[in-house]
């Protein structure tokens, strides 16, 4: 199960940190971490939603309450494009511009150190 977390600093917020959380509610697959949220998959769903319950409002760090849910399907007639290969310079905002020459842009992330499971 996808799990959607909010209010994350995603230059001061690891993977690991963030499965090392949502650990103690069952086995966490992966995690990616962007700048102010981050995707946990989780193997079980009953553990996701424990998880859930558990961590929406949790304080990762002081005065940010991390807001946890069901991670929501992408709008219909969109599509989700990887590109690889990108600066550690460039920004989300550069790479919205870029693309948005071609079309409407629904969300723009630079990904920054993911984290996956053995």
């Amino acid at each position: 199960m996808k799990i959607f977390v909010g209010n994350v600093d995603g230059a001061d917020t690891t993977p690991e940190e963030l499965a090392a959380l949502f650990a103690p509610y069952g086995t966490v697959m992966s995690c990616a971490v962007m700048k102010q949220f981050a995707f946990v998959h989780m193997r079980e769903n009953a553990g996701a939603v424990r998880a859930i319950e558990a961590l929406h409002g949790h304080e990762l760090r002081p005065g940010r309450a991390l807001v946890v849910e069901m991670s929501r399907p992408r709008p219909l007639n969109t599509w989700k494009i990887f590109v690889g290969n990108v600066s550690a310079a460039c920004t989300s905002q550069e790479l919205r511009s870029l693309f948005e020459r071609r079309g409407r842009v629904i969300e723009c992330d630079v990904v920054k150190g993911n984290w996956r499971s053995g």
